[in-house]
């Protein structure tokens, strides 16, 4: 598998689409901000440090690895891995630690289907979250402890999406009701403003037939 693979089509209204639908997910912007970041290389990783002089090494602070990049931090790191490994973005498996963290998001974005891809950009920022626990001098949580926080705070986005569709579902069916009972409502005083009546003489076998409106019309 090449990097070329990963690459979107040359023409740039295709790029632009991408971009399109990738600012478009339904999830926080912080979260879209930190993968646009880390797809542009400029997270605060040790090589991105260490150019700005502000590092004095590039080595992971998690594992030691000589050259702590965007990808390296997010996917590749044992740690991060470790988190990955409880997850269902088994793909991960399908590229290889020279791929940057920009390819490895494009590559998700043809993969995975868009409800994924979303899931797939909030579990890379919650392990960079993680991570950043070191520089503050906290201690970071066990995998699986990581892994039942994204999925909480995933179905927390879900529940703020379906919360206005289902509000305006209901707020439809009460429409909807409101107006069948109006419509009952307006049958039932049509039909209760009409009284009939009926007679029959028994010597002469007629029948007499009467019907009055209450407003005081005779049939």
């Amino acid at each position: 598998m090449t990097v070329d693979k990963f690459q979107p089509s040359s023409a740039s209204d295709v790029f632009s689409l991408w971009w399109k639908q990738f600012w478009g997910l339904k999830i926080p912007r912080k979260i879209l901000h930190f993968a646009w970041r880390g797809y542009q290389e400029i997270l605060p990783t040790r090589n991105g440090l260490f150019r700005r002089n502000i590092a004095s090494s590039t080595s992971c602070q998690l594992c030691g690895f000589g050259g702590e990049s965007n990808a390296h931090a997010i996917f590749w790191c044992p740690v991060a891995q470790g988190i990955w490994n409880l997850m269902e973005f088994s793909f991960l498996h399908e590229v290889k630690e020279e791929i940057d963290f920009k390819n490895v998001l494009l590559y998700a974005s043809e993969v995975v289907d868009r409800e994924a891809f979303a899931k797939f950009i909030i579990c890379s920022w919650a392990i960079w979250t993680e991570r950043n626990k070191i520089t503050h001098g906290q201690q970071i949580r066990q995998p699986q402890f990581v892994v039942e926080w994204i999925s909480s705070y995933y179905e927390s986005i879900l529940s703020m999406k379906e919360g206005p569709k289902k509000s305006s579902q209901a707020n439809g069916r009460n429409r909807e009701a409101s107006a069948g009972s109006s419509t009952s409502a307006q049958e039932q005083r049509l039909y209760s403003k009409l009284m009939v009546d009926a007679a029959v003489l028994s010597t002469t076998s007629i029948v007499g037939l009467g019907a009055v409106y209450e407003r005081g019309d005779t049939l």
